[in-house]
């Protein structure tokens, strides 16, 4: 037996007045296949915070419907030390350091170098340039600190090649993994559905409405290119906090749908009713969303950042633009002329994708920890 394999969560979480846990979806279908995988127990653990029913549009799942054990504690250390886990996985947080000192096989995961903090805030417009100087010595002080967590761990999982890149050489087990959602039967539909020809370039963007995802010159870019006589039609999926300006400023060529359950509405509408993903990252988040579109036989236009310019280069799913909506309105024009471009950029992204779906990352990521775990 290998016993159990501990994972902490990146946030703070709570339960509900009727015994419900604050597990979005997302991480609980990791979860699950996390215990689907491992060859025993799986403990999900995650420090206690406030009840906040307004901010997931979801029902949150009751312990006892879970495939794997839920904790909410204080004292993250003391618990884990009383779970006894044969391996932990815990986010590259300071707050996880003291995991570090248990005398347990340990690996830390990254789902992005730190310099995306920056990145977010440099450009969020509500900080000013004494905010900014001091997020960046704090920053740089705890660069020092996460990198030396690194070196103490037994392993890292590295999501996306620019963290593998900025991080690995500083791991004694590194192992860069792409986080997706889509699965391998989703992957073979893709693949196996045709575009139908159409006469209407079907454009999205997928995310949080937020400055630091680009919504807002996905809405340019499509009213550009509008207003130039091509005809594109643009949806916005996820939903966030520029909701308001957004409704409030309607266009023909522009629909708000908000947000979609993944696997039932969102994964089919990315399948069927988009071309091309529109995904202007100011920043270099490794967004899952990239690899999911492709996933989904969508290619993706965005612009270069180090997270995409890396991936692209990998996969040769979609394009890069510089980061200004004017020369990502030329590329998506450029696209619309010529489709045959696009359909081969598709079946690029959907071979590679086919090598990297959930339960194939899942799976790799969980022959890790137990390797971590045996040495």
């Amino acid at each position: 037996m290998s016993g159990t394999l501990c994972v902490i969560s990146p946030g703070r979480l709570a339960t509900t007045r009727d015994g419900r846990v604050q597990v979005d979806p997302k991480t609980a279908a990791g979860m699950e296949r996390y215990a689907t995988s491992w060859p025993g127990d799986v403990h999900f653990v995650a420090r206690a915070g406030e009840v906040d029913e307004r901010s997931q549009p979801f029902d949150w799942p009751r312990p006892q419907d879970l495939a794997f054990d839920v904790s909410f504690t204080d004292d993250t250390a003391t618990t884990v030390r009383g779970i006894a886990p044969r391996t932990v996985l815990a986010p590259l947080e300071l707050e996880n350091a003291e995991l570090l000192g248990l005398g347990l096989p340990c690996a830390l995961v990254s789902d992005y170098p730190l310099r995306v903090r920056w990145d977010n805030v440099r450009l969020d417009p509500r900080l000013s340039s004494v905010d900014r100087a001091r997020t960046a010595v704090g920053l740089s002080r705890r660069g020092v600190l996460l990198r030396r967590m690194i070196r103490r761990a037994d392993g890292l999982q590295c999501n996306g090649l620019d963290t593998y890149a900025t991080y690995a050489g500083l791991s004694r087990s590194p192992l860069l993994y792409f986080d997706t959602r889509v699965t391998d039967a989703q992957v073979a539909s893709a693949g196996a559905a045709a575009p139908p020809p159409a006469d209407t370039l079907r454009l999205a963007f997928s995310g949080r409405w937020i400055e630091q995802k680009g919504v807002l010159d996905a809405v340019r870019v499509t009213k550009q290119l509008h207003d130039d006589g091509i005809p594109v039609r643009l949806s916005l999926l996820g939903g966030g906090p520029l909701e308001d300006q957004l409704c409030a400023d309607p266009h023909p060529a522009v629909r708000v749908l908000g947000r979609l359950d993944f696997a039932s509405q969102w994964v089919p509408f990315v399948r069927d009713e988009v071309d091309l993903m529109v995904l202007p990252h100011p920043q270099g988040d490794s967004a899952s969303t990239f690899l999911e579109s492709m996933s989904c036989g969508t290619p993706v236009a965005g612009y270069d950042n180090r997270y995409w310019r890396s991936l692209q280069a990998e996969s040769g799913g979609g394009w890069l633009s510089a980061a200004a909506s004017a020369d990502l309105a030329e590329l998506v024009g450029s696209l619309a002329a010529d489709l045959t471009e696009v359909a081969r950029t598709r079946q690029a992204g959907l071979e590679f994708a086919a090598g990297h779906t959930f339960e194939r990352e899942f799976d790799r990521r969980v022959q890790h920890l137990l390797s971590i775990g045996a040495s």
